[in-house]
Protein backbone atom coordinates (compact mmCIF):
# COMPACT_ATOMS: atom_id res chain seq x y z
CA UNK A 1 0.00 0.00 0.00
CA UNK A 2 1.18 3.33 -0.95
CA UNK A 3 -0.65 5.28 1.92
CA UNK A 4 -0.91 3.94 5.14
CA UNK A 5 -4.77 5.04 5.84
CA UNK A 6 -5.70 2.90 2.38
CA UNK A 7 -5.98 -0.91 3.12
CA UNK A 8 -5.88 -3.52 0.17
CA UNK A 9 -9.47 -4.66 0.43
CA UNK A 10 -10.78 -0.86 0.44
CA UNK A 11 -13.51 -0.15 -2.15
CA UNK A 12 -11.09 2.47 -3.46
CA UNK A 13 -7.85 1.11 -3.42
CA UNK A 14 -7.29 0.63 -6.93
CA UNK A 15 -8.56 3.94 -8.05
CA UNK A 16 -6.15 5.97 -5.11
CA UNK A 17 -3.41 3.99 -6.45
CA UNK A 18 -4.25 4.75 -10.06
CA UNK A 19 -4.32 8.67 -8.90
CA UNK A 20 -0.68 8.18 -7.14
CA UNK A 21 0.57 6.25 -9.78
CA UNK A 22 -0.40 8.99 -12.47
CA UNK A 23 1.08 11.82 -10.18
CA UNK A 24 -2.30 13.80 -9.11
CA UNK A 25 -2.13 13.05 -5.59
CA UNK A 26 0.40 12.74 -3.12
CA UNK A 27 -2.18 12.37 -0.31
CA UNK A 28 -3.35 14.61 2.27
CA UNK A 29 -0.19 14.56 4.36
CA UNK A 30 2.89 12.64 4.15
CA UNK A 31 1.93 8.81 3.52
CA UNK A 32 -2.03 9.26 4.31
CA UNK A 33 -4.70 9.80 1.84
CA UNK A 34 -7.39 10.39 4.26
CA UNK A 35 -9.90 8.54 1.70
CA UNK A 36 -12.83 9.41 4.26
CA UNK A 37 -12.44 13.14 4.44
CA UNK A 38 -14.75 15.31 2.13
CA UNK A 39 -13.00 16.62 -0.94
CA UNK A 40 -12.81 20.61 -0.87
CA UNK A 41 -13.42 22.32 -3.99
CA UNK A 42 -9.66 23.71 -3.65
CA UNK A 43 -8.39 20.03 -3.53
CA UNK A 44 -10.86 19.60 -6.52
CA UNK A 45 -9.24 22.27 -8.91
CA UNK A 46 -5.85 20.98 -7.60
CA UNK A 47 -6.55 17.42 -8.63
CA UNK A 48 -8.13 18.18 -12.05
CA UNK A 49 -5.26 20.62 -12.98
CA UNK A 50 -3.21 17.75 -12.59
CA UNK A 51 -5.53 15.06 -14.34
CA UNK A 52 -5.53 17.56 -17.22
CA UNK A 53 -2.39 18.67 -17.45
CA UNK A 54 -3.16 22.13 -17.87
CA UNK A 55 -0.45 25.06 -17.55
CA UNK A 56 -1.09 27.23 -14.42
CA UNK A 57 -3.22 30.33 -15.04
CA UNK A 58 -1.76 33.32 -13.16
CA UNK A 59 -3.34 36.19 -14.92
CA UNK A 60 -6.40 37.83 -13.74
CA UNK A 61 -7.25 36.57 -10.11
CA UNK A 62 -11.44 36.42 -10.85
CA UNK A 63 -12.68 35.21 -7.05
CA UNK A 64 -12.15 37.49 -3.83
CA UNK A 65 -12.32 34.63 -1.94
CA UNK A 66 -9.40 32.35 -3.15
CA UNK A 67 -6.87 34.92 -2.39
CA UNK A 68 -5.62 32.64 0.84
CA UNK A 69 -5.84 29.45 -0.60
CA UNK A 70 -2.43 27.08 -1.64
CA UNK A 71 -4.62 26.05 -4.64
CA UNK A 72 -5.71 29.84 -5.65
CA UNK A 73 -3.41 29.26 -8.82
CA UNK A 74 -4.92 25.65 -9.81
CA UNK A 75 -8.83 27.52 -8.93
CA UNK A 76 -7.71 30.70 -11.42
CA UNK A 77 -6.31 27.70 -13.93
CA UNK A 78 -9.99 25.95 -13.97
CA UNK A 79 -11.93 29.05 -14.13
CA UNK A 80 -9.78 30.08 -16.97
CA UNK A 81 -10.15 26.59 -18.71
CA UNK A 82 -14.41 27.21 -18.13
CA UNK A 83 -14.49 24.10 -15.97
CA UNK A 84 -15.93 25.96 -13.07
CA UNK A 85 -18.05 29.67 -12.88
CA UNK A 86 -17.70 29.68 -8.74
CA UNK A 87 -20.53 29.17 -5.87
CA UNK A 88 -21.58 32.93 -5.99
CA UNK A 89 -20.65 35.89 -7.92
CA UNK A 90 -16.86 36.12 -7.67
CA UNK A 91 -16.60 33.56 -5.29
CA UNK A 92 -15.37 29.91 -5.22
CA UNK A 93 -15.49 28.80 -1.69
CA UNK A 94 -12.46 27.04 -1.87
CA UNK A 95 -12.55 25.20 1.56
CA UNK A 96 -16.34 24.22 1.40
CA UNK A 97 -16.69 20.49 0.39
CA UNK A 98 -17.94 19.32 -3.01
CA UNK A 99 -21.25 17.51 -3.19
CA UNK A 100 -21.76 14.95 -5.66
CA UNK A 101 -24.33 17.23 -7.63
CA UNK A 102 -20.71 19.78 -8.00
CA UNK A 103 -18.60 16.79 -8.79
CA UNK A 104 -20.64 16.20 -11.47
CA UNK A 105 -20.53 19.63 -13.50
CA UNK A 106 -17.05 19.93 -12.81
CA UNK A 107 -15.95 16.55 -14.30
CA UNK A 108 -18.65 16.81 -17.59
CA UNK A 109 -16.92 20.35 -17.93
CA UNK A 110 -13.37 19.30 -17.07
CA UNK A 111 -13.66 16.16 -19.71
CA UNK A 112 -15.86 17.40 -22.56
CA UNK A 113 -18.15 14.72 -21.60
CA UNK A 114 -21.28 14.37 -24.32
CA UNK A 115 -24.09 15.78 -22.65
CA UNK A 116 -26.96 13.45 -22.64
CA UNK A 117 -30.92 14.53 -21.93
CA UNK A 118 -31.39 11.05 -19.96
CA UNK A 119 -32.66 11.19 -16.69
CA UNK A 120 -32.14 7.71 -14.57
CA UNK A 121 -32.19 9.39 -10.97
CA UNK A 122 -35.64 10.29 -8.95
CA UNK A 123 -33.58 12.45 -6.73
CA UNK A 124 -32.08 15.34 -8.76
CA UNK A 125 -34.77 16.21 -10.96
CA UNK A 126 -35.14 20.23 -10.41
CA UNK A 127 -31.35 20.04 -9.56
CA UNK A 128 -28.99 22.67 -11.45
CA UNK A 129 -26.73 20.13 -12.10
CA UNK A 130 -29.42 17.50 -13.64
CA UNK A 131 -28.00 17.57 -16.77
CA UNK A 132 -24.25 17.13 -15.90
CA UNK A 133 -25.31 14.21 -13.38
CA UNK A 134 -27.34 12.35 -16.11
CA UNK A 135 -24.02 12.67 -18.18
CA UNK A 136 -21.89 11.29 -15.93
CA UNK A 137 -24.29 8.34 -15.99
CA UNK A 138 -24.13 8.38 -19.22
CA UNK A 139 -20.51 8.13 -19.53
CA UNK A 140 -20.37 5.56 -17.27
CA UNK A 141 -18.60 7.41 -14.66
CA UNK A 142 -21.41 6.93 -11.89
CA UNK A 143 -24.49 4.90 -11.46
CA UNK A 144 -25.51 6.44 -8.84
CA UNK A 145 -25.43 5.89 -4.99
CA UNK A 146 -28.58 3.48 -4.60
CA UNK A 147 -31.18 2.25 -6.91
CA UNK A 148 -32.60 5.03 -9.04
CA UNK A 149 -30.36 7.69 -6.83
CA UNK A 150 -27.67 9.76 -7.12
CA UNK A 151 -27.60 11.54 -4.12
CA UNK A 152 -26.50 15.10 -5.14
CA UNK A 153 -26.45 17.27 -2.02
CA UNK A 154 -24.00 14.48 -0.40
CA UNK A 155 -20.64 15.65 0.29
CA UNK A 156 -17.74 13.91 -1.84
CA UNK A 157 -14.83 12.26 0.00
CA UNK A 158 -11.87 11.85 -1.08
CA UNK A 159 -11.87 8.10 -2.05
CA UNK A 160 -15.36 8.49 -3.92
CA UNK A 161 -13.32 11.28 -5.95
CA UNK A 162 -10.77 9.14 -6.28
CA UNK A 163 -13.37 6.69 -8.16
CA UNK A 164 -14.87 9.58 -10.28
CA UNK A 165 -11.93 10.68 -11.72
CA UNK A 166 -10.17 7.44 -12.67
CA UNK A 167 -13.29 6.61 -14.53
CA UNK A 168 -13.45 10.18 -16.00
CA UNK A 169 -10.37 9.70 -17.39
CA UNK A 170 -11.02 6.56 -18.34
CA UNK A 171 -14.41 7.56 -20.24
CA UNK A 172 -12.66 10.56 -21.94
Amino acid sequence: PRFSDVAIESVFAGEILGLSELGITLGCEAGRFCPEDSVTRGEMAAFLVRALGLELYTGDDTFRDDNQSAFEDQIETIRFHGITHGCALEMFCPDRPVTRAEMAAFLSRAFSLNRTSGDSFTDDDGSYFEPEIGTLEAAGVSSGCAPNQYCPGELVTRGEMAAFLIRALAAA
